[in-house]
């Protein structure tokens, strides 16, 4: 998957290419800040890329199938993780045909993957 970036309205925007030259809407991280633990919400569009989607990451053990995305009205699919507040964790997204994915609106890329800080 290419990553372009596009100049928007005083913003830097990331718009995504799936290989098979589809564009992707900009992947979104939210963030909410609980006691113990901060609250990661993974979001991608609702249709793109198609199929199943799972995010894998050190916190699953990498396992697809423990955080799947699932549709929400406003048209992303989400899953919401816990994760303990201070740390940092690698993770990439999962699609159908083992298609996996990275998320550049992350904290930052380490090699393969993308990573969020808590």
């Amino acid at each position: 998957m290419a990553s372009v970036r596009t100049r928007g309205r005083g913003s830097t925007m990331n718009r995504y290419f799936h290989p098979a030259g589809h564009c992707l809407e900009p992947l979104v991280l939210e963030r909410s800040v609980c006691k113990d633990c901060t609250k990661i919400t993974f979001a991608i569009p609702a249709d793109t890329p198609p199929g199943p989607v799972s995010v894998v990451g050190d916190f699953n053990d990498w396992q697809p199938g423990i955080h799947t995305l699932e549709p929400r009205k406003d048209g992303k699919r989400t899953v919401t993780v816990d994760l303990p507040r201070k740390t940092s964790h690698a993770f990439r997204y999962l699609a159908a045909g083992d298609y996996w994915f990275n998320d550049e609106s992350a904290d930052h890329q380490d090699g393969p993957n993308s990573r969020i800080h808590t």
